[in-house]
């Protein structure tokens, strides 16, 4: 199970790094830093993740029956023509999403008056 951590001993430094947020949690709450306790919970869910993939590289799924059958990234991997396509659509329509929420978020600024009868 560690052999990826036996292997590469620098990785040990992550599961350190998610003892001390988990450690720094509690810290931070009763000093009522309730911002960054959320910071360092996040940051612990990250780190976790991060070892998981670490164990599980190259693969996403593993077979119980036969080792060959096991999803990884190379048999799950898109093609080039594939990519390419996907990267034309994110071009076009990642700037559209972007201004449509700055539309979305400047129609709606300010404080809303409850003692009118609406907007």
């Amino acid at each position: 199970m560690l052999i990826v951590f036996k292997e590469n001993q620098i990785l040990f430094v992550v599961p350190f790094l998610v003892f001390l947020s988990i450690a720094n949690v509690p810290r931070l709450a009763s000093k009522e830093k309730y911002g960054w306790a959320f910071i360092f919970t996040s940051l612990t869910i990250a780190l976790l993740l991060v070892i998981v993939a670490f164990e599980l590289y190259p693969r996403l799924l593993w077979s119980n029956d036969i080792q060959a059958n096991s999803i990884t990234i190379y048999n799950a991997a898109a093609s080039t023509k594939t990519l390419k396509i996907m990267m034309g659509f994110v071009a076009v329509g990642g700037p559209l999403v972007l201004m449509y929420s700055y539309f979305v978020y400047r129609t709606f600024w300010g404080k809303v008056d409850s003692s009118s009868e609406g907007y």
